[in-house]
């Protein structure tokens, strides 16, 4: 009788990571790779703090990439949605905006008296 390979813990956490990298996030998919289910996968990132990170890590070095390749597009396909849109997120310092936005706070007190009725004597 064959005798069952058990691999891991920590290996398939490597395996899951490296298959959310390589499938674009895809939490599903990673889970399949590594042989594990979705609530597993998340269980494992509520209760291992450094996995949550290698996890956080994966999915910024992921919008690293896409944002890589946004540049690229905007640049060399001159896609202008895509210059508009980079400028607007990416050049905000520069005063590429649509709108401003303002931070305005009152004075509590002055509200207050603001809020009063007229005295009429």
């Amino acid at each position: 009788m064959a005798q069952k390979f058990r691999i891991p813990v920590k290996k398939k956490k490597e395996i899951f990571l490296n298959a959310l990298d390589a499938r674009l996030l895809n939490v599903t998919k990673a889970c399949e790779a590594a042989g594990i289910s979705r609530t597993l996968a998340y269980k494992w990132r509520e209760k291992d703090e450094e996995f949550r990170k290698q996890w956080e890590e994966v999915e910024e070095s992921f919008k690293d990439k896409l944002e890589t390749v946004m540049f690229t597009k905007a640049i060399t396909e001159q896609d202008n949605t895509m210059l508009i849109w980079l400028s607007k997120t990416k050049m905000r310092d520069r005063g590429y905006t649509e709108k401003i936005e303002q931070d305005i706070t009152i004075n509590p007190f002055e509200k207050l008296m603001q809020e009063l009725p007229d005295d009429e004597k």
